[in-house]
């Protein structure tokens, strides 16, 4: 599963599309493709995209828009195309389909059925049996991938150890059953595990129980991976700034990821802020069992 951190953006030549939901790293990729001399268009859809992303050639898109996204990708010449954010499930009875949509209807409408992991392998297939080469953000954006080791000052001491080795564990069994890609540990206890609702709002829970008093134990870790069975081209869990400020007020000692196999936005901001809360952000490789 491990990703390879050295592929250097110089080795994709020509047009990149990104169909781009919730989050920032959608322009960080714009930027990077622009940068290395490749043009860019965005398909970003609408209520998600970063406003910023219009300073790009682009189409705001929905949910209904494939054949729209399919034809603006061809005008562009965009025959690798890069998928990255965060998406609601789409309610289907709520979806206005263009004619592309409707012309690939059968098709998507077994995409949309399933766990997250079934649905983004889906429309992966999907698009390379349009011709698309979909590439993963860490073969865009290598630098962005945490490796192994500690990328700020602070390190994971041997009090974290147990809650380090409880979180993989559980993370195997949940990635398994396409359940979540974090969960949170303290004290040899599981506090937390995500599922549709995201980290965030996981890690914000746990600073409520902390504050109501649940939580006795000090420190705690919040570990992070892909879930065995997914495809990290359009799926790669992403960590920020923001990851580590609720760690932090959570009362946890830090972060745990999956070496080369998660994403970080905004790195040096990550480690400012690690460094000045006291957070320790790691990556580490899953022991086999």
């Amino acid at each position: 599963m491990s990703a390879n951190p050295h592929n250097p953006m110089a080795q994709i030549t020509g047009p990149v599309g990104i169909i781009a939901g919730g989050g920032p790293l959608a322009l960080t990729i714009a930027e990077a493709v622009v940068k290395s001399g490749n043009t860019v268009f965005v398909c970003a859809l609408e209520g998600l995209g970063d406003p910023a992303l219009q300073n790009y050639p682009h189409e705001w898109v929905s949910f209904g828009s494939v054949g729209r996204i399919i034809e603006k990708f061809r005008q562009a010449d965009c025959q690798k195309i890069v998928m990255i954010g965060h998406v609601k499930r789409p309610d289907k009875s709520k979806m206005i389909p263009d004619f592309g949509e409707m012309h690939y209807a059968k098709t998507l409408s077994k995409t949309l059925r399933g766990g997250d992991n079934q649905i983004l392998s889906g429309i992966v297939d999907f698009f390379e049996s349009e011709g698309f080469s979909v590439l993963g953000a860490h073969e865009v954006i290598p630098r962005n991938l945490i490796d192994e080791g500690a990328v700020g000052r602070h390190s994971h001491g041997p009090d974290n150890d147990v809650d380090i080795t409880i979180g993989f564990k559980v993370l195997k069994v949940m990635g398994e059953l396409d359940v979540g890609q974090a969960t949170v540990v303290c004290g040899g206890y599981v506090l937390a595990v995500e599922a549709a609702e995201g980290t965030d709002e996981r890690l914000r829970r746990v600073a409520k129980l902390r504050k109501d008093g649940i939580v006795h134990h000090k420190g705690g870790v919040l570990v992070k991976i892909p879930k065995s069975t997914q495809d990290i081209r359009v799926d790669m869990p992403v960590i920020g700034p923001v990851t580590v400020e609720l760690v932090a007020k959570a009362g946890l000692s830090g972060i745990i990821v999956h070496a080369n196999c998660v994403l970080c936005h905004d790195r040096a901001a990550l480690i400012r802020r690690a460094d000045e809360l006291g957070v320790f952000v790691e990556g580490a490789i899953p022991p086999a069992n």
